[in-house]
C-alpha cells in the first residue's frame, strides 16, 4: 500500500494544493495533525483533508482551537487560533474535536502508528538530532510524527521514527512544502518537496494582517554564500 503522509498544514491552502497536485496515485492519506493555526485558510484546508478521506490525528493546534487547551496569551496573535475558531463552522470544529490522539494500522505486515508530537503527548519536540531513547519501538514498527516541521527518518528500537516535515510552514530553511510517501509493501520512505508561490501568499497574508513572524517563516532559505 502506498500512503501519503502529511502534517502541519496550518491553514496554508496554496501549499496543500501544491502537495495534492504532486501526489500522483496513492492508496490513502495519513495526517499527523495541526491542520489549523498561523494562516487564514483553516476552513478550506479542513474541507480538503476531509474530502480526501484522510485519517488524521489531533495536534496541539486542534486542542487549542477546540478549547481543550488554552492558548498561551503571549502567542495568541502568532498562533491566530481565535481567527481560525471564528472562521471554522460548527461542523468543522466538531470534526476537529473528534480527532483521536493516535492511530494504529497494519498494512502489508508493517505496523504503522501515527501521533502528532511523540508517543506520550502533543507537545514534545522530537527533532532529527533528539535522543530517541524513550521511543522503544517494536520490530518493524513505523512511528509517524509531525510537530517539529522538520523532515526526519531515524531508527528507534526495532522500528523507525519518521516525520514528513510541514506542508504549511517548513522550518528547515527550505520554503517548499514538505510531505512523504510510505510504501508499506517495500518498507520504503520517500521524502518529497513541492514548490508553490509562497511569495505571493506572503503578500496576501500581509494584507490580512497576519503576524509578521508567521509570514517571515514561509520565506526562510538556507544561506548560499561562496565561502572563502
Amino acid at each position: 500500500m502506498v500512503l501519503a503522509i502529511i502534517s502541519d498544514l496550518h491553514g496554508n491552502l496554496p501549499a496543500l494544493e501544491a502537495v495534492l497536485a504532486d501526489l500522483g496515485t496513492v492508496d490513502g492519506v495519513l495526517c499527523c495533525g495541526d491542520l489549523v493555526g498561523y494562516y487564514p485558510d483553516a476552513p478550506e484546508v479542513v474541507e480538503r483533508v476531509r474530502g480526501l478521506g484522510a485519517r488524521a490525528v489531533r495536534g496541539n493546534h486542534e486542542l487549542m482551537v477546540t478549547g481543550a487547551r488554552e492558548v498561551p496569551p503571549e502567542r495568541a496573535r502568532y498562533y491566530a487560533i481565535a481567527d481560525a475558531r471564528r472562521a471554522l463552522s460548527a461542523d468543522q470544529l466538531a470534526w476537529l474535536a473528534a480527532l483521536p490522539p493516535s492511530l494504529a494500522l497494519e498494512r502489508d505486515g508493517l505496523a504503522v502508528e501515527v501521533r502528532h508530537a511523540s508517543p506520550w503527548d502533543e507537545e514534545t519536540y522530537l527533532y532529527p538530532d533528539s535522543d530517541l531513547g524513550r521511543v522503544g519501538l517494536r520490530e518493524g514498527t513505523w512511528l509517524l510524527l509531525g510537530h517539529t516541521h522538520y523532515p526526519m527518518r531515524r531508527p528507534a528500537g526495532g522500528g523507525v521514527v519518521a516525520n514528513p516535515g510541514s506542508v504549511g510552514q517548513p522550518r528547515d530553511r527550505d520554503p517548499r512544502a514538505a510531505y512523504a510517501v510510505l510504501d508499506t509493501a517495500a518498507g520504503r520512505w520517500e521524502q518529497r518537496r513541492v514548490a508553490y508561490d509562497h511569495r505571493t501568499y506572503q503578500r496576501r497574508l500581509e494584507t490580512l494582517g497576519v503576524d509578521p513572524r508567521a509570514i517571515a517563516l514561509l520565506g526562510r532559505e538556507r544561506a548560499t554564500g561562496t565561502g572563502t
